[in-house]
Order: structure tokens, then C-alpha cells, then sequence
């Protein structure tokens, strides 16, 4: 049954793989989508038995449409969205009534743990970060297109040459006026360094903090008036409040912010880094207060240093509040050996314990 087929999760070791293929055939109308699943040997386990693996999926028009799924053998589509059970080693599944190639959107939600190699290239990537209405998957898109250019630049020397097609796609999601405030901060924001590290045979950190350094100067420069529109936009007035909408609003206005400070400071422009400063004396709340101090000491502003000491001033009786004023100036990106020379200095700060 397949009850006794699920338990198989708990049975067998290991993260089993998908890889899915799929081929649109235009005299017939039909996309053919095909899934394998394979999960390596272990100790004790040379061979594993086929997991049953929900797979949630949907199929994007070339125009962004989000295309009526009908199987083969079905008399009418079945909404745009639906969970394909993969119980087998290997299954094919046919959509009727396809009039263009799509791209198809998998594991929705993330619905099963596996590892899915989709094949998908850098064009259809583009297109599920424009498009896709599932939230994880235009993430994922996003990420994964984010982690490419990483990882070329950081295998290479030089700075980091973004395609315009990808500089788009983010302003795109900047831009769209449904999409949360809160998801597009989750979006806008690069993978970390060490996550990047943790893709390369062979890491060098530097070039890895360099290039995405690097990218990150090139989407606050490219991006400028966005970052701004989406500052001004975003702006929450009054008491503090804890609902999501307020909240995905404060966070993206803080990395807008956070962009705007770095490109002030690539361009020797003072505004930004003025106003950021301004933010943090007038701000009602932490968030706003702490967002607009990390956007100053990120970017490395003359003015941070003000306003490390104002902070430290503010808060100082508070040991958690102080923490955090000690962690912000020691995870800052390195520029030029600042970062290490002031964390030598903080070692001796009255209120630093080990």
C-alpha cells in the first residue's frame, strides 16, 4: 500500500534525488514531464525502494500566465496548480491543450525534502522570478540565479558583471505592486558567503567576500531609483506594531536603505548616509533605529561612528541591546583590514566579556 510505501521515509537513509526532464511537443499541444527518483547506497542499504514523494507543480506560460493543467485522459483542466505522487522510480506525466513551451514550477511550497534537478536554465530562472505564483519556488529562482554569478565570480579576479536580464528580473520583483513587502525583502536578499563557500571543491573566502561585495555594489548602483521608490513606499508611521504588514514593510525599507547607503558612499554622494542618520535619531522603534545604524556601518559612512556612539549611549545599561552593537560591528563586511582592526579594539571595550 502506499502507507507501507511512505514509512519508507523513516526506513531508508539518505535524501533521495528527483530529476525531472520535460518536452513540449507543439503539432500535438502536449508537455511531457518526466520524473525519476534515485537515492544513493548507504551502509547497510546498497539499494533503496522508491519513496513516495508528493511533487506540487504548476506550468508557466512564456507570458507569465500561470497555464490550466489537464492530463492526458482528463475531460477538463483541474486548476492551475496541482500534487503529482511520484511513487515509482520513474514516472511520465502528459498536459493536453499546451499551446507554447512553459517553464515548469516544481516542488511548490517545497513539498517533499529531496534534492530536484530540474535542468532548468538561466532563461526559465528568469522567468519563475518574474512570474511563478508560488512564493517558494520564485525564491528558489531567485537564488539560484543569484548563486551562479556568485559562483563565477568568486572562481575568477575581477568584479562581479551582472547580465541585464537578471538586473530586471530583480527590479521586477522590487517593482510588483501584489507581491509582499516581506517576501521581497526574502527575495532581494544575495545568499550568504557561507553558503556560497559551502558550494565550491575549492574556497577561497576572500574572493568569495569580494564578489559578493562586489554584487551587491552593482545592485545598489543599477538599481538606485527602485531602492529609493521602494524607501519612500514602504515607510511605517506611528506605534509600533508586530502585525506582518507593518513588519515586511520596516524590513524592506531597511535593505532599500542599506542599498541606497552603499551606493552614497561608492558615488561619494553624502544624502543617503545623511538621511540614514536622521532615520536613526528620529526612529520610534529598534527596527528602524538598528536598520538605519547597520546601513551606516555596512557601508563603511564617516557618519557611522556618530551614530555607534549615540546607540552605545542610548542603550548601554541594556546587555542584550549592547550585544548587538558589538555583533554589527564585527560581522560588517571587510573593507581594507577596518572590520579586524576595530574588533581588536572592541576586545578591550569596558563592557565587552568574553
Amino acid at each position: 500500500t502506499r502507507l507501507d510505501a511512505f514509512k519508507r521515509w523513516y526506513a531508508q537513509a539518505g535524501t533521495p534525488r528527483v530529476t525531472a526532464r520535460g518536452r513540449w511537443d507543439a503539432p500535438s499541444r502536449t508537455y511531457t514531464l518526466g520524473l525519476e527518483q534515485h537515492c544513493a547506497p548507504s551502509p547497510g542499504q546498497a539499494t533503496k525502494q522508491p519513496f513516495v514523494i508528493p511533487v506540487a507543480m504548476g506550468l508557466v506560460a512564456a507570458d507569465g500566465r500561470a497555464l490550466p493543467l489537464q492530463l492526458e485522459g482528463e475531460a477538463a483542466p483541474a486548476g492551475t496548480e496541482r500534487v503529482l505522487v511520484l511513487d515509482e522510480a520513474k514516472a511520465f506525466y502528459t498536459f493536453v491543450g499546451v499551446d507554447s513551451e512553459p517553464v515548469p514550477s516544481l516542488l511548490r511550497g517545497f513539498s517533499a525534502p529531496v534534492t530536484l534537478t530540474d535542468g532548468l536554465n538561466d532563461e526559465q530562472l528568469l522567468m519563475l522570478l518574474k512570474h511563478d505564483e508560488d512564493p517558494f519556488n520564485r525564491w528558489e529562482a531567485g537564488q539560484r540565479l543569484a548563486l551562479g554569478r556568485l559562483l563565477a565570480a568568486a572562481r575568477r579576479p575581477g568584479d562581479v558583471m551582472l547580465d541585464e536580464a537578471f538586473i530586471d528580473a530583480y527590479a521586477a520583483v522590487l517593482r510588483h505592486p501584489g507581491l509582499d513587502p516581506a517576501f521581497k525583502e526574502l527575495v532581494l536578499a544575495l545568499p550568504s558567503e557561507g553558503y556560497v563557500a559551502e558550494q565550491m571543491d575549492s574556497v577561497d573566502p576572500q574572493r568569495v567576500h569580494e564578489a559578493r561585495e562586489s554584487m551587491r555594489a552593482v545592485l545598489a548602483q543599477a538599481m538606485h531609483g527602485d531602492w529609493a521608490a521602494a524607501f519612500e513606499a514602504n515607510q511605517v508611521r506611528g506605534a509600533y506594531t508586530r502585525d506582518p504588514a507593518s513588519m515586511g514593510r520596516r524590513a524592506l525599507a531597511n535593505l532599500a536603505l542599506a542599498m541606497l547607503c552603499l551606493d552614497g558612499e561608492a558615488r561619494g554622494d553624502p544624502a543617503w548616509p545623511e538621511r540614514a542618520l536622521q532615520r536613526f535619531r528620529d526612529a520610534a522603534d529598534m527596527t528602524q533605529r538598528f536598520g538605519a545604524l547597520s546601513a551606516l556601518v555596512e557601508s563603511h559612512s564617516a557618519l557611522a561612528q556618530t551614530a555607534l556612539d549615540e546607540f552605545h549611549a542610548l542603550f548601554r545599561g541594556d546587555a542584550l541591546v549592547v550585544d548587538k552593537w558589538f555583533a554589527l560591528q564585527a560581522r560588517a563586511p571587510e573593507k581594507d583590514g577596518r572590520v579586524f582592526a576595530r574588533v581588536r579594539q572592541l576586545l578591550q571595550h569596558a563592557d565587552f566579556s568574553l
